[in-house]
Order: C-alpha cells, then sequence, then structure tokens
C-alpha cells in the first residue's frame, strides 16, 4: 500500500516536472514589422535570425497593412521593431541597411529586462554590414532562394553564426 502510494507521488512529481520544463522552452518573442513581399522576409530574418542565435530571442514576423509604416506600427503597438524608409523625429533607429530600410524599435526591446541582450546583438550587426553586404543573397533571392535559406547561408559563410 505505502509503495503504491509513494510510486503515485513519485509519477506525479515527475509529470509535472515534464510539464513545466515544456512550458520553459517559449519564452517571450519579438514582433518583427516588415513590408510584404520577399525583400521584408529578407529583412524579417536577417534580424530574426541573429537574434536568435547570439541571444536566445525568438521573433515573429508581421506584414505591414498597405500604407502602414514601423514608426506608426510601434505606436499602435502592434509591433517591437520595424522595418522602414519612414522617419520620424522620435522613433528609434537601430540598425541602418544600404537599400535604405531602417530598424526602428519600440519600448519593448531596449528597456525590457527579458530583451537585455538584444540592442547589443543589433549593435554588432550593424557593425558586420556594408553596403554591399547583403548583395550576395538578393542575388540568391532572385535565383528563387528562399529568403531565411539565403540569410542562414550568408551568416554560416560570413562566419556570424
Amino acid at each position: 500500500m505505502a509503495f503504491s502510494a509513494l510510486r503515485t507521488v513519485l509519477l506525479t512529481l515527475a509529470v509535472a516536472l515534464v510539464a513545466n520544463a515544456s512550458f520553459a522552452c517559449f519564452g517571450p518573442k519579438l514582433f518583427i514589422g516588415t513590408e510584404p513581399g520577399l525583400t521584408g522576409e529578407m529583412h524579417f530574418h536577417l534580424v530574426a535570425l541573429y537574434l536568435h542565435e547570439k541571444t536566445g530571442i525568438d521573433s515573429v514576423h508581421v506584414e505591414f497593412a498597405s500604407g502602414e509604416t514601423a514608426p506608426g506600427a510601434i505606436a499602435a503597438e502592434k509591433i517591437d521593431l520595424g522595418f522602414s524608409e519612414a522617419s520620424e523625429a522620435d522613433a528609434q533607429v537601430v540598425l541602418n541597411l544600404a537599400d535604405g530600410q531602417q530598424l526602428y524599435s519600440g519600448k519593448r526591446p531596449l528597456e525590457d529586462l527579458q530583451f537585455s541582450t538584444a540592442p547589443r546583438a543589433l549593435q554588432r550587426l550593424q557593425q558586420r554590414l556594408n553596403k554591399t553586404s547583403l548583395k550576395p543573397v538578393e542575388d540568391q533571392i532572385a535565383a528563387g532562394v528562399l529568403p531565411a535559406t539565403a540569410i542562414r547561408n550568408f551568416m554560416l559563410e560570413a562566419g556570424w553564426i
């Protein structure tokens, strides 16, 4: 009888530990906005893959509605980070790309403790990029390679991840 009760308690604890461990894998995510299309996907994967590899932070891709800009979507709290050419005086730019796109940031990636490693990772990414960095990626995408694959290949070949 005592053995049966002990076995039940241990089994219950084991199930609880496994359940809690599986929930621990899902942390907070950053929502990154881009223009619809392959270029937007490329920009998303550039930042999302780099952040994931360097900080463990996961991201969700959000495509802008027609006429929507990153600063506007951030102000409406639809996204945390967003690529756009539009500039606004009070918007925080954390990354500049050679094609004129800028990555704007809301407060969460800059001030929330759970994302404290993101700003520094974005600074390192900015230091690695130059005017011609993404040209091979754009060429691969034009040849039919998926943006996520092209970005991963580029970062692996460059030794960034």
